[in-house]
């Protein structure tokens, strides 16, 4: 008989949990980012096109309280790009320390 594989092992895009707050709110503070998911906005003809939405929690909170972000902007989706290849070329599960930097019109990882 052939076994049957658990759903974890099947998936890699998994659902992003946690309180939405916005990324104004979290400007120029050290978070946690724990995983982001890109797809196609809703909202077309602004920004990208895309809407990233990016799981994290503040570095200084010790319950690791879950919270997560929206953005349609293209540099913080290829520096996220990024950040997975390299990641995932370590092995390396998403987990990283960043801060969110408004610069000039749009955001950036720092």
């Amino acid at each position: 008989m052939t076994e049957i594989p658990n759903f974890d092992k099947l998936v890699t895009h998994k659902s992003l949990s946690g309180d939405k707050v916005r990324i104004d709110d979290i400007l120029n503070n050290p978070i946690i980012i724990t995983g982001f998911q890109i797809s196609s906005s809703k909202y077309r003809d602004k920004g990208s096109g895309y809407c990233i939405k990016v799981q994290f929690y503040a570095a200084d909170d010790t319950t690791e309280t879950r919270k997560v972000f929206f953005s349609g902007s293209s540099v913080l989706k290829d520096e996220l790009e990024e950040a997975k290849c390299t990641l995932e070329k370590q092995n390396l599960p998403i987990l990283f320390r960043a801060t969110v930097k408004k610069v000039g019109n749009y955001y950036s990882l720092e």
